[in-house]
Protein backbone atom coordinates (compact mmCIF):
# COMPACT_ATOMS: atom_id res chain seq x y z
CA UNK A 1 0.00 0.00 0.00
CA UNK A 2 1.59 3.24 -1.29
CA UNK A 3 1.12 6.39 1.28
CA UNK A 4 -1.59 7.89 -0.89
CA UNK A 5 -3.72 4.73 -0.32
CA UNK A 6 -3.05 4.73 3.03
CA UNK A 7 -4.09 8.00 4.29
CA UNK A 8 -7.19 8.01 1.42
CA UNK A 9 -8.24 4.33 3.63
CA UNK A 10 -8.72 7.08 6.92
CA UNK A 11 -12.04 8.89 5.44
CA UNK A 12 -12.31 12.13 3.76
CA UNK A 13 -9.40 13.98 5.43
CA UNK A 14 -6.57 15.80 3.24
CA UNK A 15 -3.48 13.98 2.93
CA UNK A 16 -1.83 16.73 4.88
CA UNK A 17 -4.09 15.85 8.03
CA UNK A 18 -1.48 13.51 9.84
CA UNK A 19 0.81 14.13 7.12
CA UNK A 20 4.97 13.66 7.98
CA UNK A 21 6.79 16.49 6.78
CA UNK A 22 10.41 15.88 6.11
CA UNK A 23 12.44 19.62 6.21
CA UNK A 24 15.57 19.52 4.11
CA UNK A 25 18.17 22.18 4.33
CA UNK A 26 19.12 21.84 0.74
CA UNK A 27 22.53 22.74 0.84
CA UNK A 28 23.44 19.96 3.86
CA UNK A 29 21.61 16.99 2.45
CA UNK A 30 23.16 15.63 -0.52
CA UNK A 31 25.56 16.87 -3.12
CA UNK A 32 24.86 15.89 -6.33
CA UNK A 33 27.36 17.90 -8.71
CA UNK A 34 30.35 17.59 -6.74
CA UNK A 35 31.37 20.95 -5.68
CA UNK A 36 31.05 20.69 -2.40
CA UNK A 37 26.75 21.56 -1.50
CA UNK A 38 24.41 20.14 -1.34
CA UNK A 39 21.73 20.66 -4.21
CA UNK A 40 18.25 19.84 -5.76
CA UNK A 41 19.92 17.41 -8.28
CA UNK A 42 21.27 15.34 -4.59
CA UNK A 43 18.11 15.73 -3.22
CA UNK A 44 16.63 13.80 -6.14
CA UNK A 45 19.24 11.24 -5.60
CA UNK A 46 18.31 10.64 -2.64
CA UNK A 47 14.21 10.26 -2.65
CA UNK A 48 14.92 6.04 -2.40
CA UNK A 49 15.76 6.73 1.21
CA UNK A 50 12.97 9.34 2.53
CA UNK A 51 10.38 6.63 0.72
CA UNK A 52 11.89 4.20 2.56
CA UNK A 53 11.74 6.36 5.64
CA UNK A 54 8.05 7.21 5.39
CA UNK A 55 7.72 10.37 4.37
CA UNK A 56 4.81 12.47 3.39
CA UNK A 57 6.11 15.58 2.20
CA UNK A 58 9.81 16.93 1.37
CA UNK A 59 10.12 20.22 2.84
CA UNK A 60 12.65 22.17 0.85
CA UNK A 61 14.80 25.03 3.43
CA UNK A 62 17.16 27.31 1.97
CA UNK A 63 14.98 27.43 -0.72
CA UNK A 64 15.88 31.34 -1.35
CA UNK A 65 18.48 31.06 -3.90
CA UNK A 66 16.14 28.42 -6.05
CA UNK A 67 14.64 29.00 -9.09
CA UNK A 68 11.32 27.11 -9.34
CA UNK A 69 11.40 27.55 -13.12
CA UNK A 70 14.29 25.66 -13.51
CA UNK A 71 14.81 22.06 -14.79
CA UNK A 72 16.12 20.68 -11.25
CA UNK A 73 12.87 21.53 -9.37
CA UNK A 74 10.67 20.03 -12.12
CA UNK A 75 12.94 16.85 -11.91
CA UNK A 76 12.60 16.85 -8.13
CA UNK A 77 9.11 16.93 -8.54
CA UNK A 78 8.67 14.52 -11.17
CA UNK A 79 10.89 11.86 -9.45
CA UNK A 80 8.41 12.90 -6.10
CA UNK A 81 5.31 12.77 -7.78
CA UNK A 82 6.77 8.83 -8.67
CA UNK A 83 7.10 8.51 -4.58
CA UNK A 84 3.83 9.43 -3.81
CA UNK A 85 5.55 12.50 -1.93
CA UNK A 86 4.80 16.25 -2.44
CA UNK A 87 7.03 18.89 -2.34
CA UNK A 88 6.85 22.06 0.09
CA UNK A 89 9.09 25.42 0.35
CA UNK A 90 10.00 26.73 3.41
CA UNK A 91 10.44 31.20 3.48
CA UNK A 92 10.38 33.89 5.39
CA UNK A 93 7.84 36.42 4.08
CA UNK A 94 6.85 39.12 6.09
CA UNK A 95 3.10 39.95 5.09
CA UNK A 96 3.93 43.53 7.32
CA UNK A 97 6.18 44.65 4.95
CA UNK A 98 5.76 43.50 1.06
CA UNK A 99 2.87 41.74 -0.58
CA UNK A 100 3.87 37.62 -0.40
CA UNK A 101 2.06 36.77 -3.86
CA UNK A 102 6.03 37.89 -5.36
CA UNK A 103 7.44 35.26 -3.31
CA UNK A 104 4.57 32.66 -3.43
CA UNK A 105 3.13 32.58 -6.64
CA UNK A 106 6.60 31.73 -8.97
CA UNK A 107 6.66 28.56 -6.82
CA UNK A 108 3.01 27.32 -7.18
CA UNK A 109 2.68 28.04 -10.52
CA UNK A 110 5.09 25.81 -10.57
CA UNK A 111 3.91 22.93 -9.04
CA UNK A 112 5.05 23.36 -5.29
CA UNK A 113 2.32 21.32 -2.76
CA UNK A 114 2.35 24.50 -0.51
CA UNK A 115 4.85 26.22 1.89
CA UNK A 116 6.25 25.85 5.59
CA UNK A 117 6.50 30.17 7.04
CA UNK A 118 9.08 31.60 9.18
CA UNK A 119 7.00 32.54 12.29
CA UNK A 120 5.58 35.89 10.89
CA UNK A 121 2.07 37.57 12.02
CA UNK A 122 -0.65 37.72 9.35
CA UNK A 123 -3.71 39.44 10.76
CA UNK A 124 -5.02 40.82 7.49
CA UNK A 125 -4.61 37.14 6.13
CA UNK A 126 -2.36 38.47 3.24
CA UNK A 127 -1.11 34.69 2.73
CA UNK A 128 -4.35 33.16 2.33
CA UNK A 129 -5.79 36.33 -0.03
CA UNK A 130 -2.29 35.38 -2.32
CA UNK A 131 -3.51 31.67 -2.66
CA UNK A 132 -6.94 32.19 -3.17
CA UNK A 133 -6.80 30.66 -6.66
CA UNK A 134 -4.79 27.56 -5.49
CA UNK A 135 -6.92 26.11 -3.09
CA UNK A 136 -4.96 22.51 -2.82
CA UNK A 137 -1.83 24.59 -1.17
CA UNK A 138 -1.01 23.73 2.28
CA UNK A 139 0.49 25.77 4.48
CA UNK A 140 2.28 25.04 8.16
CA UNK A 141 2.74 28.51 9.83
CA UNK A 142 3.76 30.10 13.36
CA UNK A 143 1.50 32.08 15.70
CA UNK A 144 -2.08 34.04 14.30
CA UNK A 145 -3.34 32.77 10.97
CA UNK A 146 -5.50 31.25 9.11
CA UNK A 147 -3.10 27.96 8.38
CA UNK A 148 -3.99 24.78 7.87
CA UNK A 149 -1.20 23.64 10.05
CA UNK A 150 0.38 25.20 13.04
CA UNK A 151 4.27 24.47 13.73
CA UNK A 152 4.29 23.68 17.76
CA UNK A 153 7.37 23.36 19.14
CA UNK A 154 5.84 22.60 22.59
CA UNK A 155 7.24 19.15 22.90
CA UNK A 156 10.34 20.61 22.86
CA UNK A 157 10.09 23.07 24.77
CA UNK A 158 8.82 20.55 27.60
CA UNK A 159 11.75 18.61 27.66
CA UNK A 160 11.77 15.38 29.08
CA UNK A 161 9.65 15.78 32.40
CA UNK A 162 6.25 13.74 31.95
CA UNK A 163 4.30 16.35 34.29
CA UNK A 164 5.64 19.05 31.68
CA UNK A 165 4.50 17.26 28.68
CA UNK A 166 1.24 16.36 30.05
CA UNK A 167 0.34 20.14 30.24
CA UNK A 168 1.72 21.19 26.83
CA UNK A 169 -0.20 18.43 25.05
CA UNK A 170 -3.24 19.66 27.40
CA UNK A 171 -3.10 23.24 26.52
CA UNK A 172 -2.63 22.41 22.82
CA UNK A 173 -5.70 20.60 22.90
CA UNK A 174 -7.23 22.93 25.07
CA UNK A 175 -7.34 26.32 22.91
CA UNK A 176 -8.93 26.24 19.45
CA UNK A 177 -6.96 26.98 16.35
CA UNK A 178 -5.29 24.84 13.22
CA UNK A 179 -4.48 21.28 13.08
CA UNK A 180 -1.37 20.80 14.91
CA UNK A 181 2.35 20.12 12.76
CA UNK A 182 4.73 18.37 15.88
CA UNK A 183 7.94 19.59 15.94
CA UNK A 184 10.53 18.06 18.11
CA UNK A 185 14.14 19.24 16.95
CA UNK A 186 15.06 22.69 17.35
CA UNK A 187 18.43 24.58 16.53
CA UNK A 188 19.91 23.87 19.95
CA UNK A 189 19.87 20.82 20.36
CA UNK A 190 23.26 18.67 21.23
CA UNK A 191 24.70 15.89 19.26
CA UNK A 192 22.98 12.63 20.59
CA UNK A 193 26.57 10.51 20.68
CA UNK A 194 25.72 7.69 22.83
CA UNK A 195 23.00 5.30 24.40
CA UNK A 196 22.00 7.56 27.18
CA UNK A 197 21.97 10.97 25.43
CA UNK A 198 19.25 9.20 22.65
CA UNK A 199 17.24 7.75 24.87
CA UNK A 200 14.90 10.60 25.75
CA UNK A 201 14.87 11.59 21.89
CA UNK A 202 13.89 7.73 21.35
CA UNK A 203 10.65 7.60 23.79
CA UNK A 204 10.13 11.42 22.66
CA UNK A 205 9.93 10.62 18.90
CA UNK A 206 7.03 8.07 20.00
CA UNK A 207 4.93 10.57 21.90
CA UNK A 208 5.43 12.85 19.44
CA UNK A 209 3.99 10.25 16.95
CA UNK A 210 1.45 9.13 18.63
CA UNK A 211 -0.50 12.74 18.61
CA UNK A 212 -3.34 13.75 16.71
CA UNK A 213 -1.81 15.84 13.63
CA UNK A 214 0.84 16.09 11.17
CA UNK A 215 4.96 15.92 12.41
CA UNK A 216 7.53 18.00 11.69
CA UNK A 217 11.33 16.23 11.00
CA UNK A 218 14.53 17.87 10.17
CA UNK A 219 16.98 16.37 8.27
CA UNK A 220 19.14 14.12 10.33
CA UNK A 221 16.84 14.03 13.16
CA UNK A 222 15.52 10.61 12.62
CA UNK A 223 19.73 9.28 13.00
CA UNK A 224 19.92 11.45 16.78
CA UNK A 225 21.90 14.14 15.07
CA UNK A 226 21.89 18.15 16.02
CA UNK A 227 18.65 19.33 15.49
CA UNK A 228 20.62 22.46 13.02
CA UNK A 229 19.35 22.75 9.74
CA UNK A 230 23.37 23.06 8.66
CA UNK A 231 24.19 19.24 9.91
CA UNK A 232 25.40 17.54 6.37
CA UNK A 233 23.48 14.44 6.22
CA UNK A 234 26.21 11.41 6.31
CA UNK A 235 24.78 8.86 4.18
CA UNK A 236 27.51 5.81 3.96
CA UNK A 237 31.01 5.05 4.25
CA UNK A 238 33.62 5.15 7.08
CA UNK A 239 35.02 8.26 6.99
CA UNK A 240 33.85 12.46 6.10
CA UNK A 241 32.22 13.64 4.30
CA UNK A 242 30.16 10.04 4.76
CA UNK A 243 28.98 10.66 0.97
CA UNK A 244 26.87 13.74 1.41
CA UNK A 245 29.62 14.79 -1.68
CA UNK A 246 32.33 13.78 -3.78
CA UNK A 247 34.34 16.82 -3.83
CA UNK A 248 38.28 17.01 -2.24
CA UNK A 249 37.87 19.31 0.17
CA UNK A 250 38.20 20.23 4.03
CA UNK A 251 35.41 17.99 5.56
CA UNK A 252 37.27 18.45 9.16
CA UNK A 253 33.96 20.08 10.52
CA UNK A 254 31.94 16.35 10.30
CA UNK A 255 32.83 14.37 13.14
CA UNK A 256 34.75 11.41 12.73
CA UNK A 257 32.83 9.50 14.60
CA UNK A 258 29.39 9.82 12.88
CA UNK A 259 30.38 7.04 11.11
CA UNK A 260 27.40 5.27 13.68
CA UNK A 261 25.10 7.44 12.74
CA UNK A 262 25.52 7.21 8.87
CA UNK A 263 22.25 6.27 7.45
CA UNK A 264 24.01 3.18 6.05
CA UNK A 265 25.23 2.25 9.04
CA UNK A 266 21.77 2.32 11.20
CA UNK A 267 19.46 0.78 8.05
CA UNK A 268 21.52 -2.41 8.96
CA UNK A 269 20.94 -2.23 12.53
CA UNK A 270 17.05 -3.32 13.85
CA UNK A 271 17.85 -1.53 17.04
CA UNK A 272 19.16 1.98 15.62
CA UNK A 273 17.33 5.47 16.02
CA UNK A 274 16.28 5.23 12.25
CA UNK A 275 15.21 1.65 12.46
CA UNK A 276 12.91 2.77 15.29
CA UNK A 277 11.61 5.88 13.08
CA UNK A 278 11.22 3.49 10.22
CA UNK A 279 8.90 1.61 12.32
CA UNK A 280 7.09 3.68 14.14
CA UNK A 281 6.36 5.36 10.64
CA UNK A 282 4.33 2.47 8.86
CA UNK A 283 2.90 1.83 12.03
CA UNK A 284 1.69 4.83 12.35
CA UNK A 285 0.41 5.14 8.56
CA UNK A 286 -0.87 1.56 8.34
CA UNK A 287 -2.64 0.77 11.79
CA UNK A 288 -5.93 1.41 12.34
CA UNK A 289 -5.90 2.87 15.81
CA UNK A 290 -3.59 5.96 14.33
CA UNK A 291 -7.10 8.17 14.16
CA UNK A 292 -8.92 10.38 16.58
CA UNK A 293 -8.31 14.10 16.54
CA UNK A 294 -8.15 14.43 20.41
CA UNK A 295 -6.43 12.47 23.65
CA UNK A 296 -8.22 11.11 26.69
CA UNK A 297 -5.40 10.60 30.08
CA UNK A 298 -4.87 7.97 32.18
CA UNK A 299 -3.94 7.61 35.45
CA UNK A 300 -0.30 7.27 35.81
CA UNK A 301 2.78 6.74 38.11
CA UNK A 302 4.77 9.89 39.50
CA UNK A 303 7.24 10.44 36.71
CA UNK A 304 4.95 9.04 33.70
CA UNK A 305 2.13 9.35 31.54
CA UNK A 306 -0.35 7.55 29.19
CA UNK A 307 -3.12 8.59 27.17
CA UNK A 308 -5.12 7.23 24.44
CA UNK A 309 -6.11 8.78 20.87
CA UNK A 310 -9.98 9.61 21.53
CA UNK A 311 -12.38 6.79 20.02
CA UNK A 312 -9.52 4.80 19.36
CA UNK A 313 -7.63 1.62 21.05
CA UNK A 314 -4.29 3.07 21.09
CA UNK A 315 -2.67 4.37 23.68
CA UNK A 316 1.17 5.79 24.48
CA UNK A 317 2.74 5.44 27.82
CA UNK A 318 5.71 7.29 28.27
CA UNK A 319 8.21 7.04 31.45
CA UNK A 320 10.49 9.52 32.91
CA UNK A 321 11.04 8.46 36.11
CA UNK A 322 14.08 6.89 37.18
CA UNK A 323 11.91 3.22 38.41
CA UNK A 324 10.40 0.81 36.04
CA UNK A 325 6.82 1.04 36.20
CA UNK A 326 3.74 -1.47 34.97
CA UNK A 327 2.64 -1.21 31.35
CA UNK A 328 -1.16 -0.35 30.60
CA UNK A 329 -3.09 -3.70 29.92
CA UNK A 330 -2.61 -4.11 25.98
CA UNK A 331 -0.97 -5.65 23.08
CA UNK A 332 2.45 -3.93 22.59
CA UNK A 333 3.18 -2.64 19.36
CA UNK A 334 6.72 -0.66 19.72
CA UNK A 335 8.62 0.87 22.04
CA UNK A 336 11.59 3.11 22.36
CA UNK A 337 13.96 0.20 24.32
CA UNK A 338 13.18 -3.17 24.99
CA UNK A 339 10.82 -3.53 27.89
CA UNK A 340 12.32 -5.73 31.28
CA UNK A 341 10.57 -8.15 32.96
CA UNK A 342 7.53 -6.80 31.31
CA UNK A 343 7.82 -3.87 32.26
CA UNK A 344 8.65 -0.15 31.18
CA UNK A 345 12.10 0.90 31.81
CA UNK A 346 13.06 4.61 32.72
CA UNK A 347 13.28 6.88 29.64
CA UNK A 348 11.02 4.67 27.69
CA UNK A 349 7.42 4.80 25.75
CA UNK A 350 5.87 2.48 24.16
CA UNK A 351 2.44 2.09 21.97
CA UNK A 352 -0.14 -0.26 22.88
CA UNK A 353 -3.38 -1.43 21.13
Amino acid sequence: MRRADAHAGRGEQPWWWDAVCYQVDVGSFADGDGDGVGDLAGLTGRLGYLDLLGVDAVVLAGAAGLDPSAAPFAELLGEARKASMRVMVSLDVDPARSDPGPVLLPWVEHGADGFHLAPRPDPAGAIVAALAGYPDRVVIGSGPGDWHLSFNLDLAVAGFDAERVRKAITDVFASPGSRQAWAMASRDTEQCRDDAALTPVRAMALVQLALPGAVCLRHGEELGLPGTQRVRMPWEGDRPPFGFSTAEADWSSIPADWVTFTAEAQLEDATSTLSLYRHALETRRRHPAFTGDDVEWFGAPDGCLAFRRTGTTLICALNTSPDRVPLPPGEVLLTSRPLESGELPPGTAAWLV
